[in-house]
């Protein structure tokens, strides 16, 4: 008979092999792939009808008698597998532990280990940290074995040193380096744990969970990479294969769960800390040889020095690093490319240096234009080096968040990107100010608004319990103005609003949205005409350092487009998003 196996080693999926006896899905084989040998996974009986004369390999061995990988484990891979249409060697690759899929002898797993109970799903949205934590401390207190996800290890981590002894005993802090995977991987199996705490990349720990919990759910640090898909839908679909409960919380909930569960919000932020200031009645303070300017208000200014007075310390945050966000010639107007991938660079170090927005490859300055040959290059739109420099002139003390200063160094007025934002519970904050909420609020994926709510309302909550009297001065004039308005209402009327507009062009998590990038011109243009013969709708924003966005109620159409350009599924990067 022939049977389909997945060899993830070589990120392969479904080649097809000879077998001499039926073997179950999820059984590990030894397969030959051009002259090598490679363990594999078998998928099942091939659905191929193969002409009679060419000669299929046979499966040169059977590591195991029976599949050795848990069912939720397996169900949940091939599912990743299809939907991020990388097949389901890319995402076992991706899922399990370097010794497992390449054939290390591993034992079965526990016969009627499972639990026999009932799906179900809740939330707690708190905007305190110290809520939730208590909230999960008491979960894990319960009878059950518990995998509960944070969004970075650095979380991870926080929480389990923080936990009572009884539970730390208990439990066991997920890995993220390979030869350390493999031995917690094979201690949960043989279950000397019972609760299991781990970054995204721990949602296909073999625990058999009877609770999962997602830690602020709607965080995007849950997309895995290579799969480009979140680990919290994988953790919620393993929770249904598992007939596990399943727990959301955070304090805001992605749009998915909103949709599906319409959860409540406990606190509203108070007006009275919240200002909105008008960008367009500001000082506009320029850099020399740099385009554009950065816009102070009198407000800003007036509440900077305030908040100063008093001691307490400020953050201004501007998302772009850098001297300017790009370097541009003068004559022909044409930006400066990174030399390996083609991505616009921004200048560092007072345009000494030169580093891609894409790859983060550095070069240094060109002495001139590398396409019209003219001598003098401009930056554009001034970052955050700019910002600094402006900002000493209304500060003795400016610290630059991410320049190797120590956060208990952290005094005076610090310039930020939004990674500031972990400043909030860890020094004396009295403001946080975004400078240009329009240009937060602005972008070409679908998430833009959504991401720069969640930002503002972040901003307003984190660390509050350390700082109860803690402003945020929101500087905007646009788009940016609508959304800032909603800080004050709460996220119970801002999510309706996203999801009205979202429901309008089925974005998700309605439909799905696939960004498809890394194309060369020769690519696009196929992709394009692909999609226009099959009538669906793609977002070409006409750049090609850009994805292609594509919006559909189905993966289907868009699969059988992809499948034949599987040889370049590595070149190009597909993400498929669906909340």
């Amino acid at each position: 008979m022939l049977v389909e196996v997945a060899v993830p080693e070589m990120a392969l999926n479904s080649l097809t092999y000879d077998s001499n006896t039926d073997i179950a899905a999820g059984t590990r084989v030894i397969v030959e792939v051009g002259r090598k040998l490679h363990a594999g996974f078998v998928l099942g009986r091939s659905k191929h009808e193969l002409p009679p004369e060419i000669t299929i390999k046979p499966i040169a061995g059977v590591i195991d008698e029976s599949p050795v990988i848990d069912r939720d484990i397996w169900e949940m891979a091939l599912w990743a597998g299809k939907v991020c249409m990388c097949g389901a060697g890319t995402a076992l690759k991706a899922l399990i532990p370097k010794s497992f899929y390449m054939g290390e002898k591993f034992i079965p797993p526990p016969e009627n280990d499972s639990h026999h109970g009932k799906f179900n799903e809740r939330n707690f949205f708190n905007p305190f940290d110290s809520e939730r934590v208590n909230f999960f401390v008491s979960e894990l207190s319960l009878s059950g074995r518990v995998l509960i996800l944070f969004p970075t290890k650095e979380q991870a981590k926080s929480f389990f040193m923080n936990l009572p002894d009884t539970l730390k005993s208990e439990s066991l802090l997920w890995p993220s380096t390979s030869p350390k995977l493999w031995e917690a991987w094979k201690a949960v199996r043989s279950r000397k744990f019972r609760i299991v705490i781990a970054p995204p990349g721990g949602v296909s720990a073999p625990l058999m969970p009877h609770k999962i919990i997602v830690e602020d759910e709607s965080n995007p640090s849950y997309i895995l990479p290579v799969l480009n898909i979140s680990a919290r839908s994988m953790a919620g679909y393993r929770a249904r294969l598992q007939c596990a409960e399943f727990i959301t919380a955070g304090r805001i909930p992605s749009l998915k769960t909103y949709k599906r569960t319409n959860p409540r919000e406990s606190l509203r932020p108070e007006r009275k800390n919240i200002i909105i200031a008008d960008i367009n009645a500001s000082l506009r303070e320029e850099i020399p040889g740099i385009k554009g300017d950065i816009p102070l208000t009198h407000s800003l200014i007036n509440h900077t020095y305030n908040e100063l007075a008093q001691n307490r310390n400020v953050i201004w945050i501007l998302d772009r690093i850098g001297s300017a966000s790009e370097v541009v010639c003068d004559n022909c107007g044409k930006p400066i490319t990174c030399r390996k991938c083609g991505g616009s660079m921004q200048s560092r170090n007072d345009g000494m240096l030169l580093t891609c927005r894409k790859c983060g490859s550095i070069r240094r300055m060109p002495d001139k234009c590398e396409h019209c040959g003219y001598d003098f290059l401009a930056g554009n739109r001034p970052g955050l080096e700019s910002l600094a420099e402006i900002a000493r002139k209304y500060c003795n003390s400016v610290h630059v968040y991410g320049e190797g200063v120590k956060v208990s160094d952290m005094r005076g007025l610090v310039v930020s990107t939004h990674r500031g934002l972990v400043l909030c519970g860890k020094i004396n904050l009295g403001l946080v100010a975004w400078l240009d909420f329009d240009a937060e609020s602005f972008g070409h994926e679908h998430t833009a608004r959504y991401n720069a709510y969640s930002m503002l309302y972040e901003s307003y909550w984190r660390g509050r319990e350390m700082n109860p009297g803690r402003k945020v001065l929101i500087q905007a004039g646009g788009r940016g103005l609508r959304i800032a308005g909603f800080l004050a209402r709460g996220w119970g009327q801002f999510i309706p609003d996203e999801l009205e507009a979202r429901r309008e062009f089925m974005l998700p998590p309605f439909g799905y949205a696939i960004e498809i990038g890394n194309a060369d011109a020769k690519t696009r243009d196929s992709l394009m005409d692909s999609f226009m013969r099959e009538g669906i709708f793609v977002m070409d924003p006409g750049d090609d350092d850009i994805p292609l966005y594509v919006n559909t109620l189905t993966l289907e159409p868009i699969r059988k487009i992809l499948e034949p350009l599987i040889t370049i599924r590595k070149s190009l990067n597909i993400k498929v998003v669906s909340e």
